[in-house]
């Protein structure tokens, strides 16, 4: 790699009806993702508890462990648990709705933690860049097949099968992380936004800000994916400790947002005014999740996945 880039992320599971949320059996699919981003050959930051390690380290054994950081978190250690818990129980809202029930609060607001205390870990020298991934990102839901050459016909077993259908090796291999910085620009910041409404709740924060995509309202269209972004370590770090700052308010204010609605306020009102940020901010803007291989896909959407289509055209000029 021809830039100092890191990752930092987690893996949980087995959240379903307890006081957290979550997915139901998600465990594999985010242990067979993450363990095959070890191709990218750059250092990943892994908060997890000790039963969660134990389930997923065969499978880090069998790709390489190498360059996993694998740092000891319990959920119940959230700063945020007991405020979150006394607003759940407040506003059955956030336990109750569909939009709510499978998603984990102390999680999505971990991120902001998790990016600041792997900073201060990694330290923040300029010249250096960390970027969120979500462990379950190399899917097949999310990215078309023709950047999987695993050979089904070469499978021993179902499970064979199955563990490689996650392995998006023409997406996560060493040239990525070179490729976020470079597409970016080495002083940026790199935020992903779905012009459409994703997993987000009518807002509870006004949305204004600088002028924007909105001719009406001068704000970005869309919402932002908390699934992967960041830059340079110490821009990264700060803007995950203004992010905090939006938590404690909604807190104050008994409110609770996912975390791709606090991005998204944080990119739509002072946050990108501010001389830290400001000129700073490169935004990749697509129109669905879906791709070529969904029946639902519509071509002339621009899919998440076209970012890649660029990465491949970058590949083939290094």
């Amino acid at each position: 790699m021809k830039h100092d880039v890191s990752f930092v992320t987690c893996v949980y599971d087995d959240l379903v009806n307890t006081q957290f949320n979550g997915r139901l059996n998600r465990g594999t699919h985010y242990v067979f993702s993450l363990a095959h981003m070890h191709q990218m050959g750059a250092p990943i930051y892994c908060y997890s508890d000790k039963i969660n390690m134990y389930r997923a380290f065969p499978a880090f054994l069998k790709y390489g462990y190498e360059n996993f950081r694998f740092i000891n978190y319990n959920l119940e250690d959230s700063p945020y648990l007991a405020e979150i818990q006394r607003i759940k129980q407040k506003d059955v809202f956030y336990v109750e709705a569909a939009s709510w029930r499978t998603r984990c609060i102390e999680i999505m607001w971990g991120k902001f933690d998790w990016i600041i205390h792997t900073a201060e870990k990694m330290g923040l020298d300029s010249g250096k860049y960390l970027y969120w991934v979500d462990a379950g990102l190399s899917h097949p839901g999310i990215l078309p097949k023709k950047f999987n050459t695993f050979d089904e016909s070469t499978a021993v077993t179902s499970s064979h099968k199955y563990d490689n259908s996650f392995n998006f090796d023409l997406i996560f291999n060493e040239d990525l992380p070179d490729f976020l910085v470079e597409y970016a620009g080495e002083d940026n910041l790199l935020h992903f936004m779905c012009t459409q409404r994703q997993h987000s709740d009518k807002s509870h924060l006004p949305r204004s800000g600088p002028k924007g995509t909105d001719p009406k309202n001068g704000t970005h269209v869309g919402t932002v994916v908390g699934g992967l972004f960041g830059g340079p370590v110490r821009l990264l770090h700060d803007w995950a400790l203004d992010a905090k700052d939006v938590c404690a308010d909604l807190l104050q204010h008994d409110f609770l947002l996912k975390e791709e609605d606090v991005l998204t306020y944080m990119l739509n009102t002072g946050g990108v005014e501010d001389p830290r940020f400001k000129d700073n901010i490169t935004i990749y803007k697509f129109d669905t999740w879906y791709h070529e291989d969904w029946d639902g896909y519509v071509p002339k959407l621009k899919s998440f996945s076209a970012f890649f289509e660029e990465f491949a055209e970058y590949r083939k000029t290094k």
